[in-house]
């Protein structure tokens, strides 16, 4: 009789841990155990997009000028508004490893009224890829060889005291002059209007 209830009581207890595992693998997640009060009424997570216009065109054979992109529409997180349409995002350009594209950071966000904050975030083409794709052209900047080496040979000879640049010359080959006088570069060039996504880097509050 003892041993009839033992089995039956570890059958029922292999039954109630089975239910419970199978319950609890039900449950909704409802998110972290402990939630940081911030105190901050907005924030994009690490990882947030969202879409925007350049309002600026970029030339990257001179990359002085800052990007700025506009948002057309208002952009909304978890049903609130996080940016609001007119909002600028502004950032600076370069063109690193790249054939056709130009890279983007943004480092600010200034809202229609005024307020702005700091903020992480690089460009996207509109097809997820890192970087804004634009127009390449050819650039050639060309100096005439006699100012080149007329400037080494000034250079070496107020420095040694010396007129040297008669024997650069001589010393220089054909095919290294003309290295020197003609510089050939590509340029690349994204007109204002493009369509971009916004990639959040690091996560912003405020």
């Amino acid at each position: 009789m003892n041993y009839r209830l033992i089995r039956m009581m570890s059958i029922l207890m292999v039954v109630t841990c089975f239910i419970t595992g199978f319950s609890r693998a039900d449950d909704h997640w409802s998110g972290p155990t402990k939630k940081a009060n911030t105190g901050f009424q907005y924030f994009m997570h690490t990882g947030f997009t969202f879409d925007a216009v350049l309002k600026t065109g970029i030339f990257s054979f001179n990359l002085a000028t800052p990007v700025i992109a506009e948002i057309e529409s208002d952009v909304s997180y978890l049903g609130k508004v996080v940016v609001p349409k007119g909002s600028k995002i502004i950032g600076t350009s370069s063109v690193v490893k790249s054939a056709d594209r130009v890279n983007v950071n943004f480092n600010t966000v200034v809202f229609p009224n005024g307020y702005e904050i700091a903020f992480q975030g690089i460009a996207l083409d509109t097809n997820g890829v890192a970087g804004i794709r634009g127009k390449v052209k050819k650039q050639r900047a060309t100096l005439p060889a006699q100012v080149i080496l007329g400037s080494v040979g000034t250079a070496v000879g107020a420095s040694t005291g010396l007129n040297v640049a008669g024997e650069v010359t001589q010393a220089i080959a054909e095919g290294t002059r003309s290295e020197l006088a003609e510089k050939q570069s590509y340029s690349i060039e994204v007109k204002q209007g493009n369509a971009l996504q916004v990639y959040v880097n690091s996560r912003v509050e405020y």
